[in-house]
């Protein structure tokens, strides 16, 4: 693994125990933690191709085409994912007081997102 692939997989991991340790106390925080745990994953994985996108919505497309169309990478996990984008916007602008549960379910699907990415970079590796 690149070590600027590293770097934003260990951003994802961060993130995703941050998450974590604030789901009771402030759930809207941990579905922005988790979301972003998401992210740096995929800007891990398109670090590994040399693939950069600018925005949120660029770097869910670009690990679109050079993963998940290329049978590389789950579709159904990517767009459960790729998913919490909007619910993230909601609690981090309009100031959306998610549900402890909701973030709960989103900290878990970070944890299997983040998981799966890790599995394809070493498939990537060898």
């Amino acid at each position: 693994m690149s070590p600027r692939s590293a770097e934003f997989l260990d951003a994802a991991r961060r993130r995703l125990a941050a998450g974590a340790a604030v789901v009771q106390q402030d759930p809207s925080a941990a579905m922005s933690l988790a979301y972003y745990a998401m992210l740096y994953a995929v800007r891990a994985a398109l670090s590994e191709r040399d693939l950069y996108a600018k925005t949120h919505r660029g770097a869910w497309s670009e690990f679109r085409r050079a993963f998940v169309e290329t049978g590389e990478f789950d579709p159904q996990l990517a767009t459960a994912a790729n998913k919490v984008q909007r619910k993230r916007e909601q609690a981090d602008y309009d100031a959306w007081a998610v549900p402890a549960e909701e973030a709960r379910r989103v900290i878990e699907l970070a944890r299997r997102f983040v998981t799966a990415i890790d599995r394809l970079l070493d498939r990537l590796a060898s």
